[in-house]
C-alpha cells in the first residue's frame, strides 16, 4: 500500500517539477534582461556616454559604448558586454497574449518607438538615433510554451524598468 502511494505521488511530482524548472529559467532570463538594461543605463550615467542596447535574435543582448573625440563627434563603438539568454529562452511573442499593462509593445518580441538602435544617454533616458525619447518592451520565453512568457518594459524618460510575468489570463508585475 505504501509503495503504491509513493508511486502515485512520484508520478505527480515529475510534471510539476518540470513546470517549475521551465518557469525558473524564464524568470532567470527576465533577470538577465533587466540586469543588462540596468547596467547600460548606469554606465551611461556614470561614464557620461551613450550606451547602445542591441537585441540580437534569438537570445543575445549587446551593450556598446559610443566613443566620441574631443570635438564631440562619434568615432566608433566599444562592445562592453554581451548577455546570452540560456536554457532555451529567447525573444519571442506568443500569439493570443496581449501587450503588457504598460502598452509599449506591438506585434514583435522587441518593440521600441522611433528609429533603432536605442541607447541610454548620460541623463539616464532611453532615446532612438534621432535623440527622441522612446519606451520599449522586450518579450522573452520558450517558443511554443506560452506559460513561459515574460516581459521587461522600459519607460524612456527615466529609464525605469518593470518585469512582467504571464499568468495565463493576465500580466502580473
Amino acid at each position: 500500500m505504501v509503495v503504491g502511494i509513493a508511486a502515485v505521488v512520484a508520478s505527480l511530482a515529475v510534471p510539476v517539477s518540470s513546470h517549475f524548472v521551465t518557469a525558473a529559467k524564464s524568470d532567470s532570463a527576465t533577470e538577465f534582461t533587466l540586469r543588462a538594461i540596468t547596467v547600460a543605463r548606469d554606465r551611461a550615467v556614470a561614464e557620461r556616454r551613450n550606451i547602445e542596447l542591441t537585441f540580437v535574435t534569438p537570445n543575445r543582448i549587446r551593450l556598446e559604448r559610443q566613443e566620441v573625440n574631443s570635438a564631440g563627434a562619434t568615432t566608433g563603438k566599444t562592445v562592453l558586454s554581451e548577455v546570452i539568454l540560456e536554457g532555451g529562452q529567447q525573444f519571442v511573442k506568443f500569439s493570443g497574449i496581449p501587450d503588457t499593462p504598460d502598452a509599449f509593445g506591438s506585434g514583435t518580441p522587441i518593440t521600441f518607438g522611433g528609429t533603432p538602435p536605442v541607447m541610454f544617454t548620460s541623463d539616464g533616458s532611453l532615446v532612438d538615433t534621432a535623440g527622441d525619447i522612446v519606451n520599449g518592451t522586450v518579450l522573452v520565453g520558450v517558443a511554443n510554451q506560452p506559460m513561459t512568457a515574460r516581459a521587461v518594459t522600459i519607460f524612456g524618460v527615466s529609464g525605469l524598468t518593470r518585469a512582467w510575468k504571464w499568468r495565463g489570463s493576465k500580466w502580473v508585475e
